[in-house]
């Protein structure tokens, strides 16, 4: 058996490898057309998953040995809800700094539906919608990238695990936009499945910021006649993130910073409650890195892997600065 890093790799590779035939062969032959927004969810998502369960299954689960699925508590669900809406506000801040040079990927992708397919997704329930766009990209994605992944990597240490699984899941998004504050979620959201001993804390955690951008998204496409015309003059007023003056981003940087620094502190707290401080602390110094092979992060399978959506974005962020 091949060591964990490498078949993380492989895993990773075969995934993203998928995703690029399957998005080729979807636009060449048209049947992207017949995808509404909720099937083409599904199957984004299922295009991860399978070639990564295939993996596993042929590894046995393996890999999957030690994963931290533990059930969590209420106290520690409830700490998991704090650090959550201590990070919404660096996501926040990441998107608009990524669209000071690319559009918001989300709206393209919304957009894009509603002008082949015809359908407006905020018009259909809001129980809909945060089934397709919150939960069912939270359990996946957390499953593969802070559960699968990330046990895979586990012996090369949290922080280089953490990196590396972050990298992984800011690419996969496909986008400058979502990568930048993917990203950084990502290495929050590692740091929570370590500090909680649980993958559902990330799961839980992922749900919520998918939920409330889903929300907001929901409100405002649904706000009353006048409440939407003062929104619309605001807008005007203030057409896009690059019209935000400097002190607007001075002020939104210290409030991400500071939110950021007590998540941090959270992070401590959620650890204590679930029995795992010493564990989290050593992990956080470094002490938890086995030496060696099978502490080795980087494979030839990793490389290629991360290097398929690399190449992807930039031949479209090329084609976006050649429309224009």
């Amino acid at each position: 058996m091949q060591n964990r890093s490498r078949l993380a790799g492989t895993q990773y590779l075969f995934m993203m490898a998928v995703w690029i035939i399957l998005g080729l062969l979807l636009g060449i032959t048209g049947l992207n057309k017949y995808l509404n927004y909720y099937s083409s969810a599904m199957f984004a998502e299922l295009q991860f998953l399978i070639p990564v369960v295939v993996l596993l299954i042929l590894d046995r689960f393996e890999v999957m040995r030690g994963t931290r699925m533990k059930v969590i508590g209420i106290r520690t669900i409830l700490w998991t809800l704090l650090f959550t809406l201590l990070i919404l506000p660096v996501t926040y801040y990441l998107n608009m700094v990524s669209q000071l040079f690319v559009p918001n990927a989300v709206e393209a992708n919304v957009e894009f539906f509603a002008r082949i397919t015809g359908q407006v997704i905020w018009g259909k329930p809001l129980w809909l919608n945060i089934l397709y766009i919150a939960i069912l990209p939270a359990v996946i994605e957390e499953y593969i990238f802070r559960g699968v992944l990330f046990q895979g990597l586990r012996n090369c240490g949290l922080f280089k695990t953490a990196l590396i699984t972050s990298l992984m899941f800011g690419l996969a998004h496909g986008n400058l936009n979502q990568f930048m504050y993917a990203f950084a979620v990502g290495m929050f959201f590692a740091y929570l499945v370590e500090a909680s001993g649980s993958v559902y804390a990330s799961m839980l955690a992922h749900t919520l910021i998918n939920a409330t951008t889903v929300v907001l998204f929901y409100l405002e496409k649904n706000l009353p006649e006048n409440i939407t015309s003062a929104v619309i003059e605001a807008e005007s007023k203030t057409s896009s993130v690059q019209d935000l003056n400097l002190m607007f981003w001075i002020i939104g940087a210290a409030i991400a910073g500071a939110c950021a620094v007590l998540a941090v502190i959270v992070l401590r707290t959620i650890a204590r409650t679930s029995g795992r401080e010493v564990v989290y602390q050593e992990a956080r110094k470094g002490k938890d890195r086995i030496k060696g092979k099978e502490g080795r992060v980087f494979s030839v399978e990793l490389l290629i892997g991360l290097m398929i959506p690399v190449v992807y974005i930039a031949i479209v962020m090329t084609m976006q600065l050649v429309k224009r």
